[in-house]
Parts: C-alpha cells; sequence; structure tokens
C-alpha cells in the first residue's frame, strides 16, 4: 500500500506502564468463583457465578451456550468492559479491573458481532486502526506498524483488498478483515464473539480455521464464542459453556461434552445432542 494511502493522524505514544506479556510460566487468563452480570440500580444482577477456569498460553479456548445464557457478557467481563459481580478474574496475574484501558488494548484484542459501519475507510486504513494503543496523534505510523498490517492482512488472505473500500465487501471479507484489526494489534489473547454469525457454511469452516492458524502459527490464545458445536468439538482445544441454568463447564471438548454439559445447553424436546457422533440428531418419537 502506498503512503498516500495511510492515516496520517497517527504517532507512537509513550507509555508510562512498563510492558508485559505472556510467558510459559504464567495463565493468559484466570477465574476463580467468578461471578458476571451487571448493576441494576444498587444492586447486583447476577447472570452467571461460580465460574472456574484456566487459560494458558497458544490455546483455542471455544465458548458455546444458549442465547442469553451469559457468553456475551462473560467476554465483556473478560475484556474489562464490565466489571466482574464477585470472585477474582486476572490476566497475566493481574487482577483486570487493576489494567487501565490503554494498557488493556495492548494485551487482548476483540472483535464483536456487531455490524460495523465504516464509511469510505479503505481496508488497510481499517486494519490500521488495530495500531492505534501504540500511536498518537502526531506523527504517522512506523515501518513496525505497517509491518503488522500487512502481516494480519497476509494472515487472513484479505491483502489484495488493501486498497479496497470496507463497505464494498462481503460479510464474510468484513469479518475477515475485523480479526485482521484485531490480529494487527499484536495481543496475546484475541477474542471473538460469535464471528460465524452471518457468513455460509464454507465461510464459517474458514474462520474456525483462521482461529486455529492464529493459535498454531502465530502462538495466540484465541477466545471464540459460537453457535457452531461441531465445529467447536474438532477444533478446539478446550470448551467452555454455560447451559440454560447458567451453569458454567470447562475442559477437554468431549469430557465436557459426555458430563452432559451440551445437552444441557441446547437439547429440546425434538432434538438432541449425540455424543458418539459430537452432532445434534432429531429424537425418536415416543410412541
Amino acid at each position: 500500500m502506498s503512503p498516500e494511502h495511510e492515516p496520517r493522524h497517527i504517532e507512537r505514544r509513550q507509555s508510562a506502564l512498563p510492558p508485559i506479556g505472556p510467558s510459559a510460566n504464567l495463565p493468559v487468563v484466570e477465574a476463580s468463583s467468578l461471578a458476571i452480570g451487571w448493576k441494576q440500580g444498587r444492586n447486583l444482577q447476577i447472570l452467571t457465578r461460580n465460574i472456574n477456569f484456566q487459560v494458558a498460553a497458544g490455546h483455542l479456548i471455544a465458548l458455546v451456550g444458549p442465547n442469553g445464557a451469559g457468553k456475551s457478557t462473560l467476554l465483556r467481563t473478560i475484556a474489562g468492559l464490565q466489571a466482574p459481580c464477585g470472585g477474582s478474574l486476572s490476566l497475566l496475574e493481574r487482577d483486570i479491573t487493576l489494567i487501565s484501558a490503554e494498557e488493556r488494548a495492548s494485551l487482548l484484542a476483540c472483535v464483536f458481532n456487531e455490524r460495523i459501519e465504516a464509511g469510505y475507510l479503505t481496508v488497510w486504513e481499517f486494519v490500521a486502526f488495530g495500531r492505534y494503543p501504540y500511536t498518537n496523534a502526531h506523527n504517522r505510523l512506523t515501518d513496525e506498524d505497517r509491518r503488522h498490517i500487512a502481516t494480519a492482512l497476509a494472515l487472513v488472505g484479505m491483502e489484495r483488498f488493501a486498497a479496497r473500500t470496507f463497505s464494498s465487501l462481503s460479510d464474510g471479507e468484513k469479518q475477515k478483515v475485523q480479526i485482521a484489526r484485531a490480529v494487527a494489534q499484536n495481543t496475546p489473547l484475541l477474542m471473538f464473539d460469535e464471528p460465524t454469525v452471518f457468513l455460509d457454511a464454507p465461510s464459517r469452516i474458514e474462520i474456525f480455521k483462521l482461529a486455529e492458524r492464529l493459535v498454531q502459527e502465530e502462538g495466540k490464545t484465541v477466545l471464540l464464542c459460537t453457535h457452531e458445536v461441531d465445529l467447536a468439538l474438532k477444533t478446539a482445544d478446550e470448551l467452555w459453556v454455560i447451559d440454560r441454568e447458567h451453569r458454567f463447564s470447562a475442559g477437554a471438548p468431549f469430557v465436557v461434552a459426555r458430563s452432559g454439559a451440551i445437552g444441557r445447553a441446547f437439547d429440546l424436546p425434538t432434538v438432541a445432542f449425540d455424543v458418539i457422533s459430537g452432532t445434534f440428531r432429531a429424537r425418536e418419537p415416543q410412541r
């Protein structure tokens, strides 16, 4: 991409905080007796409690559950956008509530499932916003910033679209570009909230394969919230489930499946999760 296409309002920001990053000896994110929800007046509205997990670096975690169970609330709490309602939550062994928004932006990046209107921004300019935590309003992007942007676009297979406007892309292409922006942010933890929600079947598989590459090739820890239970079982290193009763389960995917947690989350009178096949099947009508 030529320099004239670059945003010119971005400069290197010097943080007063010492940089921190992942270590083989530190869990990337950890929760103990965590409760999530929100404040309603002076009262806490608890949605899910007794959440316990410890996520190691370089793992793909899939979070599944029915609508309204608390998946997005959990992601927003981990991201520091909502305060925990109880228990403890730490990012690289630091209390999430004590990490500033500026520093969190260098530790985790999020892609939420809202449709984004980006006006006439090009794909390159959109991805460049992933470098915002490291810049301010006076100087141009550095060579290092441009390298991160180019690498992120190549990783998601969108380098040929750099000069296209974001608004001209298909839903699947927009999702890849949003992921590229998060990758360009260069954080140890990436969180994707239902990244396949607007996509067709081949594109959904492609997003899961991309998540795998981010873990295996880039060493990222990826937390992916999804309704694609079958893909989660085949792809994830660990599965988290929040069921209809707002109970939280975590562990190796098929261990969690055999525990009945997926059935408790999704089974209907006419459809049930089959542990043997790892898919949902129609229930036989009772005679």
